[in-house]
C-alpha cells in the first residue's frame, strides 16, 4: 500500500509541477515575457476610474479567483479518492470535498451571470 501510495504522490506532484511550468513554456520565444503584467498595472494604476467600474473589476477578480478556488478543490477531492484506499472515511470526506467545490463552481457561475445582467439593465454598461 505504501509503495503505491507513493508512487500517486510522485505522479500527482509531477502532474502539478508540469502545469505550473507550461505557461513559462509558452512565453519562451518572447523577448519580454513578462509585458502582460505591465499592461494590467498600467492599466489599473494609471486609468482613472468611476466607483461603479472599480467595483466591477473587484467583483471580477474575486469572481476569477473563486473558479480557481473550486477547481483546486476538485483536483484536491480527486486526490483523495485516489488515496483512499477503500476507507469510508476518506471516501466520504472526499465526497463532501467534491459536492463542495461543484457547489462553489455553480454558484461562481451564476455570480457572473448575475453582474452582467446588473450592468446591462441596471447600469446601462456592456
Amino acid at each position: 500500500m505504501e509503495k503505491s501510495m507513493k508512487k500517486g504522490i510522485q505522479a500527482s506532484i509531477f502532474t502539478i509541477s508540469s502545469f505550473l511550468l507550461l505557461p513559462s513554456l509558452a512565453f519562451a520565444n518572447t523577448e519580454n515575457s513578462l509585458v502582460w503584467i505591465d499592461e494590467i498595472l498600467d492599466n489599473l494604476i494609471s486609468a482613472p476610474i468611476t466607483l461603479e467600474e472599480f467595483v466591477v473589476k473587484v467583483l471580477n477578480w474575486l469572481i476569477g479567483a473563486s473558479v480557481i478556488l473550486c477547481v483546486v478543490m476538485l483536483i484536491v477531492s480527486g486526490f483523495l479518492y485516489m488515496t483512499s484506499g477503500g476507507n469510508e472515511d476518506k471516501v466520504s470526506k472526499a465526497t463532501k470535498t467534491l459536492v463542495n467545490a461543484i457547489i462553489g463552481l455553480v454558484i461562481s457561475f451564476v455570480a457572473v451571470m448575475l453582474v452582467n445582467f446588473i450592468l446591462k439593465k441596471f447600469l446601462n454598461q456592456l
